[in-house]
């Protein structure tokens, strides 16, 4: 069964911000990366960093690339790797920071 691990997702939002992939890149990459419950995401890890990259990747699957905000891929790696106290706020932040409405 194929996965999705914690660094792998950081590394393909990292190329976000490096400017090696850009926004349709990484939607192309959620789209044929991201498919639970076929994919095993974030296997090993904490619960909180499993919703928290279930979350990121199908924001970025689902939302039309014109809405992301550029300070939205900084939000997705802090969320990602936030600690579980932490959570709820890292979320709010990337949800309501990460898009343009």
């Amino acid at each position: 069964m194929k996965s999705i691990t914690k660094n792998q997702l950081l590394e393909v939002i990292q190329n976000c911000i490096d400017g090696k992939f850009s926004p349709a890149d990484l939607q192309k990459w959620m789209l044929f990366n991201y498919e639970p419950p076929e994919v095993i995401i974030g296997e090993n890890e904490a619960q909180h960093t499993v919703e928290a990259m279930n979350i990121v990747m199908n924001e970025y699957e689902l939302s039309e690339i014109d809405k992301y905000a550029g300070v939205g891929f900084n939000l997705a790696l802090k969320f990602i790797s936030c600690n579980e106290s932490d959570f709820d706020m890292a979320r709010n932040e990337f949800i309501r920071k990460g898009f343009t409405d």
